[in-house]
């Protein structure tokens, strides 16, 4: 037979089409799945479903409400006599919804799991013919399933599936009792059984039933109806959210793998696609919410035993519901110092050191883009008042803790120098919650090159780490580019790390220039080439395509990569860019884009005096905000966070008002502004200053 879906209908149904058009995955997944997804079983699955010792099954009763069902015997029990037909030589289990829907013609789908291995398949079709002792399932689609958070566990077949056994304890109701609501807080398995069939001729409609898995309590009781629990990461088929987007049935099966009870099932369904639990919980694309109609428990009637062998490691990269109530409760208080404690120190390089800070009350930390910096405030003895900095989260998002990885400048540095000095395990500080605007595109599909120089790499290493763990996850690793300077071996931080990457993982290349290679750097080994990284390396080593650039790293570095990517022909919103050190305007014509004030909207132009510099400058909202304008404009101002954190940048207002594009948390005086957050309001109305100037700034 052919390979692939040799239809010319899509694989996919409806609400399975508007969810991947909805995440951006829409012509990705269907010339894969054209590939993968076959109207038959090919000889591998045929052989895997031979070798099962149960299986799990999604049919729909005579009210169109789903159930998950599971049915279990000795290996050999599933037979395919051909690629387009599976035998099943086995009976539903006593007390299984199963018994009344198992009908000639009924829609039905299968999933083979082997928990030893994580190996699973799927497949969907209708019942062929039911006899006394099984059922024929005439295959629609099959396909072969990822193994994902699957908890590994040893399966033992017992008499009770040869012999059967005593029609055993059976409950019904419309609500969970206290040992339903206990199995499912402590699940990490659950399965999901839900179904669209508007056309029975279409081969993408039918019943499915699916694995879910989490950490054990993954799956959250609201009342004694309902339950919700985070959706991961998948195939992108969407099989089960397509379905409950057309038709919010689902039937579910929780298995209380220590008494070998069964609790099946059926209600309604509800994705919930944003908010803050979906934002807070780690590794949750969305979330599933359910609530019960029929609940059935059956007690002992598995005649399987399952030991338990270890948890998927995907886990790793996902929450809980006490750390997302943790995360929620930190972003509350985002603008509040809480204390911090530094649990780990490690050398990066002889510039560089890494602090890991994580809060000193054992709660979850505020969660973070990559990319964005920690405010953080500290007492130094001799100092009159506690002192603050901003510095980058150098890892991806992982919910516990965040890591600063700080250069020590050397000379009157006060905070590096002193961190480098005095930090130790047990430290204490304190935090913010982390902010800022230089983060990658997660909307974006086009290949990442990442541009840094000296110290420039910590955020440059976090949005690496943030796109490698996001491939892992969703199994889509965006093509990125990792292009760093640095002087030498010595000063160079991260470099065993990112080589590490780069070779486990083909999407991700690096290349490393040292401009005066140390006596102990190996061209070839320690680094790539030598020099400093310019517009013609760049152009060396990037294939011809349309790119997301990111540059971090001292300001002749950006200026000279920013001037010679426009020359090139790249467009200035691909390029964006985080200064460390004094700041400089790369935009010749314009300071960079900011979201719009919060407030009186404004369109411009706006003029704005800097009286004590007998400087006029028009603003518009492409110009920033008026920290970046006295800038454009030749002026030096101080400034600390570019966030409104420290206050560093507050400046006099002689007259006319301000929006800020976040409220600032430092405290100023009421005839001051922090202008490194703030834009000019209106030329127009009583607060301004007169019909010439909008904002007059002593300046």
């Amino acid at each position: 037979m052919n390979g692939g879906w040799n239809h010319a209908e899509s694989p996919f149904h409806a609400g399975e089409q508007q969810v991947q058009e909805r995440l951006g995955v829409r012509d990705k997944i269907e010339t894969f799945a054209r590939r993968v997804v076959r109207d038959y079983m090919p000889d591998q699955h045929r052989e895997f479903y031979a070798q099962l010792p149960f299986v799990l099954i999604g049919t729909v009763d005579d009210r169109g409400r789903p159930w998950a069902s599971l049915v279990a015997k000795r290996p050999g029990f599933m037979t395919s006599p051909d690629p387009r037909t599976l035998d099943v030589a086995a009976r539903p289990l006593f007390g299984d919804p199963l018994n009344a829907t198992l009908k000639t013609g009924a829609d039905v789908g299968l999933l083979g799991i082997e928990p030893e291995t994580r190996r699973r398949n799927r497949l969907t079709g209708r019942i062929d013919s039911v006899r006394s002792d099984g059922f024929v399932v005439a295959i629609g689609q099959a396909f072969g399933n990822c193994p994902q958070y699957i908890q590994t566990r040893a399966v033992e077949v017992l008499p009770e599936a040869d012999a059967g056994a005593d029609a055993p304890p059976i409950s019904r109701s419309d609500r969970f009792d206290d040992r339903t609501r206990a199995l499912i807080e402590r699940a990490d398995t659950l399965f999901i059984a839900t179904a669209y069939s508007e056309s029975r001729d279409a081969g993408s409609q039918g019943a499915d039933v699916s694995h879910r898995g989490g950490k054990p309590g993954f799956v959250r009781v609201e009342d004694d109806r309902s339950f919700v629990f985070p959706d991961f990461s998948g195939n992108n088929h969407f099989n089960t959210v397509g379905n409950i987007l057309l038709n919010p049935k689902a039937g579910y099966l929780f298995v209380d793998f220590e008494t070998r009870d069964l609790v099946y099932m059926t209600g309604a369904a509800d994705i919930v696609w944003e908010g803050e639990e979906v934002r807070a919980f780690a590794g949750a694309e969305r979330l599933i919410r359910f609530r019960a109609e029929e609940v059935i428990r059956v007690e002992g009637s598995l005649p399987l035993r399952f030991d338990f062998g270890e948890y998927s490691p995907m886990l790793e990269h996902t929450g809980s519901w006490a750390q997302t109530a943790e995360t929620i409760a930190a972003e509350q208080e985002r603008n509040v110092y809480v204390p911090y404690e530094i649990f780990d120190v490690r050398p990066e390089s002889e510039a560089i050191t890494s602090f890991y800070l994580r809060r000193a009350d054992g709660k979850a930390p505020a969660s973070y883009e990559p990319g964005q910096f920690l405010p953080i405030r500290l007492a130094i003895p001799g100092e009159d008042a506690p002192a603050m900095r901003t510095y980058t989260i150098s890892d991806a998002p992982n919910g516990e803790h965040y890591r600063l990885s700080i250069k020590r400048e050397g000379g009157t540095a006060l905070v590096s120098n002193f961190l480098h000095d005095h930090a130790k395990p047990g430290f204490r500080l304190e935090a913010m919650a982390p902010r800022g605007k230089f983060v990658p595109d997660q909307s974006s599909h086009r290949p990442v090159v990442l541009l840094s120089a000296g110290v420039g790499i910590t955020p440059m290493i976090a949005m690496t780490n943030f796109i490698i763990n996001e491939g892992l996850r969703t199994r889509n690793f965006r093509p990125t580019y990792f292009i760093h300077g640095a002087q030498n071996g010595q000063v160079h931080a991260f470099g065993d790390h990112i080589r590490r990457l780069a070779a486990e993982h083909e999407s991700l290349r690096a290349h490393i220039r040292y401009s005066h290679p140390g006596e102990d750097d190996r061209l070839g080994e320690t680094h790539d080439s030598e020099g400093h990284v310019d517009i013609e390396l760049l152009k060396r080593l990037l294939p011809f395509d349309d790119y997301d650039f990111y540059l971090c790293g001292p300001p002749p570095f950006m200026q000279a990569l920013y001037d010679g990517l426009t020359e090139i022909g790249v467009r200035d919103e691909r390029i964006n860019y985080e200064s460390f050190g004094p700041a400089t305007v790369l935009k010749h014509d314009a300071a960079p884009k900011r979201p719009p004030a919060k407030g009186e909207p404004v369109e411009g132009p706006v003029t704005v005096s800097f009286a004590d510099s007998d400087i006029e400058a028009t603003w518009s909202p492409d110009k920033g905000t008026l920290l970046e304008l006295a800038e454009a404009a030749g002026l030096n101002p101080d400034f600390g966070c570019r966030s409104g954190i420290c206050g560093t940048c507050a400046t006099r207002i002689k007259c006319g008002t301000v929006d800020y594009l976040e409220e600032p948390s430092a405290p100023h005086a009421d005839d001051e502004v922090l202008i490194c957050c703030a834009t000019p309001r209106s030329t127009a109305g009583e607060a301004t200053c007169g019909e010439d100037r909008g904002v007059v700034l002593a300046l």
